[in-house]
Order: C-alpha cells, then sequence, then structure tokens
C-alpha cells in the first residue's frame, strides 16, 4: 500500500506493518489527550502492532460504526486485505469511500481544533488509498483517471506516497497527461520527506526546476 513503485508496474497489496509505521506515530504523539473514539483507534493499532489483528480490525470496525472517518478508513484497509476477518474489496471501498469524503469536509475544519495533525495525516491517507483501489480496481471499477484525482488531492496535501504514486503517473502519462515536469516536481516532494525513489536522479535535472513556457 505504501511502497510507491519503482517500474512501470504497481506494487502488489501491502503488508501489515507498514499501515502501523505511518499511522500510529501520528496517533501516539497524541495519545495523552485521546478519549472515546480516540482511544478505541489507539487500541486497536496497538493490537494491530502486536499481531492480534482480528482484535484490532474488531477496534476499527466499532469505531467506524461510530462515524469516525479515521475508523472507516483503518475498517475499510483491514477489510480490503483481510487482516482478521474475512477480505471483502466491495464493503471495503464503501468504508474508504465513506472515509474519504470526510476527509475533504473535515479537513477544511481542522484549524479550529486542539490536537488535530495525527487525525489530519490519517484522513489524507483516506483519500489516497480511495485513489489505490480504483488503481487496482479493488472494490471498483479500475480508473486511472480517478486513480490520479485522488492522488494528487492527497500529494497536494503533503502524502509522501500520493507524490510518488502522482510523479508515476505524470511520467508515463497513467490518467494524466504526460508530462515529466510535474513528474520531478511530485518526485521531488517525496524525497524531501525521506521518500525519494533510488534511481531516480533525474528528477534534478535542471530541466526540470521550471515548466516549458
Amino acid at each position: 500500500m505504501f511502497t510507491s513503485p519503482t517500474s512501470p508496474n504497481f506494487p502488489p497489496p501491502s503488508t501489515n506493518p507498514s499501515l502501523t509505521e505511518k499511522i500510529s506515530k501520528k496517533v501516539n504523539e497524541e495519545e495523552s489527550t485521546l478519549t472515546g473514539v480516540e482511544a478505541l483507534i489507539s487500541e486497536g493499532i496497538r493490537y494491530h502492532e502486536q499481531g492480534q489483528l482480528a482484535k484490532a480490525t474488531e477496534c476499527f470496525r466499532q469505531s467506524a460504526g461510530m462515524d469516525s472517518p479515521v475508523g472507516m478508513f483503518l475498517y475499510g484497509v483491514s477489510l480490503r486485505h483481510g487482516w482478521g476477518c474475512k477480505r471483502n474489496e466491495n464493503i471495503a471501498f464503501q468504508y474508504l469511500q465513506k472515509a474519504a469524503e470526510h476527509a475533504v469536509m473535515d479537513l477544511n475544519d481542522l484549524s479550529s481544533k486542539v490536537n488535530t495533525s495525527a487525525v489530519k495525516g490519517e484522513l489524507i491517507m483516506a483519500i489516497y488509498e480511495l485513489g489505490v483501489s480504483f488503481r487496482h480496481g479493488w472494490g471498483c471499477r479500475k480508473n486511472k483517471e480517478t486513480a490520479a484525482y485522488f492522488f494528487k488531492i492527497a500529494a497536494d496535501l503533503g502524502d509522501a506516497d500520493a507524490q510518488n504514486d502522482l510523479g508515476h503517473c505524470y511520467y508515463h502519462g497513467t490518467g494524466v497527461k504526460k508530462d515529466h515536469y510535474l513528474a520531478a516536481k511530485y518526485y521531488r516532494m517525496a524525497d524531501k520527506q525521506g521518500c525519494g525513489i533510488m534511481g531516480n536522479s533525474w528528477i534534478y535535472k535542471p530541466k526540470y526546476d521550471k515548466p516549458k513556457s
């Protein structure tokens, strides 16, 4: 899920450690202030890290039922990959779609709240993961254009994986018009976050510093 492509072929589905590496760091930073549904999500992430996937997914299911967009995202990803539950890509897509819809609305409202960096990061990941669903056709019809659309939203909001995937789209013309300047731009953004792709030194060529006039 969170491994960016290094070739025209996209990577296989993710393994569970990469999910918690990205999410738990954000949540644990604010764990002392968590209450209610946030505490339930945090508990689920701890179970996930310990390999108790069934317990983790149950926590995510409960939080999703409490209308938590982060819970919807985590439960959707769990369903998609069959982590501690029967794999169901169709229902997974529905939860990811709901999470992404909430994310678009909620991200505009986060500035008025306290301790929101973890939530913001997870909502952005929900948007990115919806793009992944459209790219692979997980629970929906494959749609390269729609995948690139959601990658761009998440990339512009700072998600490094989305930046790499969008760079890949622009480089190969997948779902968007081929544009090596924009490919270099988004690859550079990911590289600045420590998520650069080996062998991508071409992105720093001077001719990609500015778009063609």
